[in-house]
C-alpha cells in the first residue's frame, strides 16, 4: 500500500512539473480561451475601415450607433487586446490622444503639430534600422516606429507657424 501511495505522489509531482513547463514555454494557454466577440470584431473593423488613425473616442462614438450599450472602457480594453495580439497598432502622439492603425506592416507616420492629424507616409529606408542600430546594442530590437512631425498642408498655409 505504501508503494502505491508513493507512486501516485511521484506521478502527481511529475504532472505538476510538466504542466508548469508547458505554461512557461507558452504551449499551454493560461485562463479561458478568448471568445469571439461581436463588439471586438466591430472595433477591429472600425479601425481597419479608417485610414485617418481614429482615437478611442472616435471609435466609441461610431460604434454606439450599432451597440448602444457599449462603454468607452470596453473600447479601450479591446483596443489594448487587439494591439497586444498584433492585429492593430497603437500610435502614441506627442500632444494629442493615442491613435490606432489597422496597417501593421512597417510604415512611417506624419503628425501635424498644429491640428494633430496623423497620416501614413510611404517610407522605404535604404537600410534596416533595427539591424544597423542593433549592431551596437546588446539587446534585441524587434520592431520600430518612425514618426515625422511638422505641419500638414492645410496648417502650413498659416504664416504664423513656428519653424
Amino acid at each position: 500500500m505504501k508503494i502505491v501511495t508513493f507512486i501516485v505522489i511521484v506521478c502527481f509531482i511529475f504532472i505538476i512539473l510538466f504542466i508548469n513547463i508547458l505554461i512557461m514555454k507558452g504551449d499551454l494557454p493560461m485562463g479561458a480561451p478568448m471568445k469571439n466577440s461581436r463588439q471586438r470584431n466591430a472595433i477591429l473593423e472600425c479601425v481597419m475601415r479608417h485610414h485617418d488613425h481614429p482615437t478611442a473616442d472616435i471609435i466609441y462614438q461610431e460604434l454606439r450607433e450599432s451597440f448602444p450599450n457599449i462603454s468607452l472602457g470596453t473600447v479601450y480594453r479591446n483596443l489594448s487586446l487587439l494591439t497586444s495580439l498584433g492585429k492593430i497598432m497603437k500610435i502614441t502622439c506627442e500632444n494629442h490622444a493615442d491613435r490606432f492603425d489597422g496597417q501593421t506592416k512597417p510604415h512611417a507616420h506624419f503628425e501635424c503639430k498644429s491640428c494633430g492629424c496623423l497620416q501614413d507616409i510611404p517610407f522605404k529606408p535604404s537600410i534596416h534600422p533595427q539591424e544597423e542600430i542593433g549592431a551596437g546594442f546588446d539587446g534585441i530590437i524587434s520592431d520600430y516606429t518612425i514618426t515625422f512631425r511638422g505641419y500638414c498642408a492645410k496648417c502650413a498655409k498659416n504664416s504664423d507657424l513656428p519653424n
